[in-house]
């Protein structure tokens, strides 16, 4: 019984690793900023309209920072990723694009 909550609860864990704080959704086109922290990219570049800021612990950048794309959380299969000839795992699949354009 233990080993069951012990799952649960890690695949919750899981969970949140994979989801973006601003939408809230599982990552579409995940980057990582100089902080650290994760967004979709999407999501991000909409945030910083008048500042460059992480929207999960307010670091302020003097400049726009570049972004980095999380090769690790996209090619998650979780996410979405599917394989590819050169990298074993691709873009997003049009279902998960999809998705994201209707919330």
């Amino acid at each position: 019984m233990a080993d069951v909550e012990e799952s649960q609860f890690s695949l919750l864990s899981l969970e949140d690793d994979l989801t973006c704080s601003i939408c809230l959704s599982t990552f579409v086109c995940p980057v990582t900023i100089p902080c650290g922290h994760n967004f979709c990219q999407d999501c991000l570049l909409v945030s910083w309209k008048d500042s460059y800021s992480c929207p999960q612990c307010r670091t302020i950048f003097a400049t726009k920072p570049e972004l980095k794309k999380n090769t690790v959380l996209s090619t998650t299969p979780a996410l979405g990723g599917r394989p590819s000839a050169s990298t074993g795992w691709g873009e997003l699949t049009e279902e998960r694009e999809k998705k994201k354009s209707n919330k």
